[in-house]
């Protein structure tokens, strides 16, 4: 048996699915029933994370969802205390959650110590959705998907979404800056700056105003241009699906740990892909996506089965070199100005310390 061409790529089921998502989101009866629908019940939903006081729905323009293994417990605490605080910025709605699944001897029906101390940590923190499947590394595409599930639910008036592994650096402030300008990004914000600099020296000149009034006006034309240059809204129907991007082929050697056979996966080449550790997508994204993956084939590799998601849903990723599936080198602040997103982190003390240096300094 031989490797086919990616040219001929076909992948079950190969009808015409987003005539079928068309039904189901127009709340009509689809033609065709979905063949991959792997919805786990809830031991945490959390339901209420994206309501106020009043049940009503919010609107958050970033909701985060953090896929965490159960016993990280320091990791969620240090992005508690870190980038995934909810208030970090008073004009902005943001919302965090941690995604997991179940150890194996909860699932067995025996209550495991760690899974005591999970629900404790649930309702004190009120920021867990825990799904009742195993959670292990070939379970991350059924912890993805579900967690598409529960934003569609729960949180589907939120703009952007950005789903992240617990052992990342992230800089909220910079994910912002990008999504007002993703294909231009951290270009654009060089741009800004300097025509600022010069939209400050002209203003200033021509006012001709004493040293008293000197400093108002700096505000006034720092506050307009950054209304003309940040306030950039993408359409609501943008279909947004960003990271960094990867085009590869399968591993055929049987010693690696992302070995695949040619019965599971038969072509030369994987579809264009987003590293699974760090990306975004836009409520349009969201919700196409998770509807095409009901009538997508599972496979075990999340980043892959997305990958094909997104080709069957006619999504194609936006590459950016501010998300790093590897650990960006540090050597202080600034070399961390325009990162988004960095592997790498599965010590929390570190992540904290980073985030907290790189914060004081304007950049997170």
């Amino acid at each position: 048996m031989y490797e086919s061409n990616f040219d001929d790529f076909k992948y079950e089921y190969d009808g015409d699915i987003l005539a079928q998502c068309y039904l189901i989101r127009k709340g009509q009866k689809p033609d065709v029933q979905p063949i991959n629908n792997q919805s786990f019940s809830y031991r945490h939903n959390n339901e209420n994370k994206c309501k106020d006081e009043l049940q009503k729905s919010l609107m958050p323009h970033l909701l985060i969802i953090i896929k965490s293994k159960n016993d990280h417990f320091e990791r969620r605490n240090a992005i508690r205390n870190s980038w995934g605080f909810e208030k970090r910025f008073s004009d902005v709605i943001i919302r965090t959650v941690f995604s997991l699944g179940i150890d194996k001897e909860t699932h067995d029906g025996r209550l495991s110590e760690v899974q005591k101390l999970v629900d404790i940590e649930a309702e004190k923190f009120q920021d867990i959705i825990q799904f009742n499947f195993i959670d292990a590394y070939f379970n991350n595409t059924l912890k993805t998907i579900n967690g598409f599930r529960w934003a569609k639910e729960n949180c589907i008036r939120s703009k952007f979404f950005l789903f992240v592994d617990d052992d990342f650096y992230v800089s909220i402030k910079n994910i912002l800056a990008f999504l007002r300008n993703p294909v231009n990004y951290p270009e654009y914000l060089e741009e800004y700056k300097e025509q600022l600099r010069k939209l400050n020296q002209r203003k200033l000149q021509e006012a001709k105003i004493n040293s008293s009034d000197g400093a108002a006006t700096i505000e006034m034309v720092t506050r307009n241009l950054l209304n003309l240059n940040l306030n950039i809204e993408l359409a609501s129907d943008v279909k947004l699906f960003a990271g960094f991007v990867f085009n590869s082929s399968p591993h055929r050697h049987k010693s690696s740990k992302w070995y695949v056979s040619l019965e599971e996966y038969k072509y030369d080449r994987w579809p264009t892909y987003v590293t699974a550790g760090a990306f975004i997508l836009s409520r349009e994204a969201l919700q196409e996506m998770y509807c095409v993956s009901l009538y997508t084939k599972h496979f075990r590799f999340d980043d892959i089965f997305l990958g094909i998601v997104a080709l069957k849903a006619h999504i194609e990723p936006l590459h950016s070199e501010e998300f790093y599936y590897y650990k960006a080198s540090y050597s202080g602040p600034a070399s961390y100005r325009y990162v988004l997103a960095t592997h790498g982190y599965d010590n929390p003390e570190e992540m904290l310390k980073v985030w907290s240096e790189v914060r004081a300094n304007g950049y997170a």
